[in-house]
Formats: structure tokens, sequence, C-alpha cells
């Protein structure tokens, strides 16, 4: 009878083996996955449709690139934005000393380029959680924390004499609140400086936004002409470019 018992279990024990192995399919071995963005192909279109998909889904993007690829394949495209970026701020603290607030600063490329320039009083803040600690290991910043553009910022009001966004504000989804919320917390004579693509700034029609705030005595605004944005990636080249913007904040 005991017997007879254990076959049956061996029996019962066998068949749901079975069953568990052609749910799961057949074994593989667990690897780390690769960079996300290689073509335009990845990711539904990849960094073309990045301005589309939900926080949550960019969020869960970029920590998969932070903790990959994501500073060599940017190098190996030629993006210098976080660079040029860095050279703007550094030349308008010499007229404006203070703090700089790097919002969305990814792993740290422009809090880098800011302290090859000597300005060392820097703090970061983004979005995802590998690119938060990407960007502390950097060790160029006074503080890294997570920040939601999106949201409320808790920072003071006049706080920064220069606020920087490079490469955010084609995932925001209302720039005139994020830009509203960037001028309140910087300095009467500070600067607050985002980059956008060609493609989304007529899309979003920027220049009318920024008139807007012009005419309301806001700020001031300097907007450059397009430059190239990853022109050593095959799908951008010179396709799709970049605009730097830069407005000088005015308060009575």
């Amino acid at each position: 009878m005991i017997l007879s018992l254990l076959e049956r279990s061996f029996t019962t024990l066998r068949s749901g083996l079975r069953s568990m192995l052609a749910t799961a399919g057949p074994c593989s071995t667990k690897r780390a996955p690769s960079s996300p963005i290689k073509s335009l192909t990845d990711m539904g279109q990849g960094l073309a449709a990045e301005s589309d998909a939900s926080p949550t889904d960019i969020a869960a993007y970029y920590d998969a690139w932070a903790a990959n690829d994501y500073d060599a394949d940017v190098t190996s495209w030629g993006y210098d934005a976080p660079e040029r970026v860095a050279t703007m701020v550094a030349k308008r603290l010499q007229e404006q000393p203070g703090q700089v607030l790097d919002a969305g600063c990814g792993t740290g490329r422009v809090g880098a380029a800011l302290q090859a320039l000597s300005v060392k009083d820097v703090i970061g803040g983004d979005f995802t959680p590998a690119s938060v600690e990407a960007a502390r290991r950097r060790n160029v910043y006074r503080s890294v924390e997570h920040l939601d553009l999106n949201e409320q910022l808790g920072f003071d009001d006049n706080q920064f004499a220069a606020v920087v966004s490079v490469g955010v504000f084609s995932y925001l989804t209302d720039t005139s609140a994020t830009i509203t919320e960037l001028l309140r917390i910087t300095k009467p004579g500070g600067v607050v400086i985002f980059t956008q693509r060609t493609d989304l700034w007529a899309e979003r029609d920027c220049t009318s936004l920024i008139d807007s705030f012009v005419a309301a005595g806001a700020c001031s605004a300097d907007i450059s002409d397009p430059s190239p944005y990853l022109p050593g990636h095959t799908d951008f080249g010179t396709d799709i470019g970049i605009i730097y913007t830069t407005l000088t904040v005015q308060k009575s």
C-alpha cells in the first residue's frame, strides 16, 4: 500500500514538472541586457518615440540604458549638448555666481563638464533611480536626488543662479508648467537653459510658448539656431537637430 501511494505521488509530481516545463519553455541562460537603444526599431521606434511614452516607461527605459552603455553610446553618436550647456553656464556664472541645478541630470554628464570648468556648487536631480545612482558615482555634484519635472519642485524661490535641463524637455507632459517652476526657483538675473529637438520644437509650438513668458515679463529669451543632435546616429544624422534656449529671469 505504501509503495502504491509513493508511485502515485511520483506520477503526480512528474506530471506537475512536465506541465511547469511546458509553460516555462526551454531553459536559457540569463544574460545582462544590452543597451536598449541601438536603432529606432527598439522600444517602439526608440529615441524618436520616447516623447510619447509614459513616465513609467521612460523611467524603466533609462534605468536599463543607464546601467549599461548609455555614456558610450551617446559619445559614439557625437552627442555634445552637456558640454555646450556647461560652457554657457560657466560664462554666465562669471556675471552672477551662485548655485546650479542640473534638472534631469541623467548619468551626470553636465555635472562632469561643469566640474571640468571649475563649477562645483551643483545639485543634480533625475527621475530614474539608475541615473541618480550613476550620477552620484561620478562625485561631481554637491548632492543628487530624485526629481520629477512634471511636479512642483522642493526648492526655494530664487534659490539658483542657473538651472539647466539637457535632453529632458522631450518627455515633459506640461512644458509650460515646468518652465514656470524653473523660473520660480531661479534668481532674478539668473538663467534657465534647456534643450529641445527640432522635430518636437515645431510640433509643440515652443516659439509661441516662450514668447508668452517673454510677453508676461517673466524673462527674456535667447534661442539658438539648430545644431547637430546625434550626428553619428544613422537614424538622426542631420535630419533632427537640437535647439538651445536661454531664459534670463526677470522678477519685480
